[in-house]
């Protein structure tokens, strides 16, 4: 059983996860094709948690890429143990509590919390696989990283096949970065337009900053996750040495070669026509969807039985689902197409816990 968003949802809701995976992959692929990865920037949980807490968590720790790479390169003194013990517990601890938040969606919050209330040890097999959930995260976070984008995650080599020259990514304006001459150091009072010098400066700084270590200015690339970092520090630079932002931007390629504005092509038409009726049917489902489930089948290896007085009886299980968060009270078997009498082994009127079987 899956708890999202507080609904239980059971194996014979299998149906709408195929939905959901199937409306996922077009929505992802109508962003990719207007707005490049953009979700692996700002909508990936790995990003996000990468970015967002971890990064900021090791800078306030460890300093500024400067002073990491001087601590990486210093020997193991008391500094060092201190840094390097208090940034992996912090990661350890905020590991375990992703992993707590990720089996919330499993067995739902009710039933964690009083795991919790109970203690580990009355839930060995739980606390075990939390733990191995914790080392996979703290595994991701703390050393594999930004490798999970370039090898594990599949998505950036789709880019290759979704991306055209009209499609808004990360990109660096080659034309104005390069000019006739190409780039060229900063040097103060130097008027390059009359040499014939792009305004990229050569700095490298667009390199330091990306988490995947590329240099955008070699084209789009596989390790691209659109994170941006480039575009604010190459706008930083350029305001430092008075020359126009925008020298990394989200831009198209047809806009830097012929400064073509976005369109809304038929191919993104197409896709947002698939979007949405996909869309309209998962809705449908759910409402569609009942809040009690049956099955009646009749009991395995167990044929029919003539009684006297010309009577036929026949033996059946049943199985109820409750699909909701409250007890269905009441609940009884009546015959309505056919005459006969029902004859129930339990009571005639019982109840259906929440989120439970009967």
């Amino acid at each position: 059983r899956f708890n999202i968003f507080g609904l239980p949802f059971w194996p014979q809701d299998f149906y709408l996860f195929v939905i959901v995976m199937i409306i996922g992959v077009v929505f992802i692929s109508l962003f990719t094709v207007a707005f490049g990865r953009i979700f692996c920037g700002w909508i990936c949980p790995q990003t996000i948690f990468m970015e967002m807490v971890f990064r900021r968590i090791e800078y306030w720790i460890d300093g500024d890429r400067g002073a990491q790479i001087k601590l990486d390169r210093q020997p193991w003194n008391a500094e060092k143990i201190k840094k390097r013990a208090s940034k992996w517990a912090v990661f350890f601890i905020i590991s375990f509590l992703i992993a707590n938040v990720f089996l919330a969606y499993l067995i739902g919050s009710d039933r964690l919390i009083r795991y919790v209330t109970d203690g580990p040890l009355q839930h060995l097999s739980t606390m075990l696989s939390l733990l191995i959930f914790t080392a996979v995260f703290y595994f991701v976070f703390a050393w594999f990283r930004e490798q999970v984008c370039i090898i594990a995650c599949p998505y950036g080599r789709m880019q290759g096949v979704l991306l055209d020259n009209k499609s808004i990514i990360v990109a660096y304006d080659h034309k104005r970065g390069e000019a006739e001459n190409g780039r060229k150091k900063w040097r103060k009072n130097e008027d390059r337009n009359e040499l014939g010098f792009g305004d990229c400066i050569d700095c490298f700084q667009c390199v330091n900053v990306c988490p995947t270590g590329i240099d955008i200015r070699n084209g789009t690339q596989l390790e691209c996750v659109n994170c941006t970092a480039c575009i604010d520090e190459c706008d930083t630079i350029m305001e430092k040495v008075n020359l126009p932002k925008g020298l990394i931007r989200y831009a198209s390629e047809a806009d830097i070669e012929k400064k073509e504005k976005f369109k809304f092509t038929s191919r993104l038409k197409g896709y947002t026509a698939v979007l949405t009726i996909l869309t309209g049917i998962f809705i449908g489902m759910l409402f569609l969807r009942n809040d009690l489930e049956a099955d009646i089948l009749r009991l395995p290896g167990q044929l029919y039985e003539h009684k006297e007085g010309n009577i036929i009886s026949n033996v059946y299980t049943y199985k109820l689902v409750n699909k909701t968060t409250e007890d269905v009270n009441g609940v009884h078997f009546e015959l309505l197409s056919h005459k006969g009498i029902i004859k129930m082994v339990r009571k005639d009127d019982f109840k259906v816990p929440a989120q439970d079987l009967a």
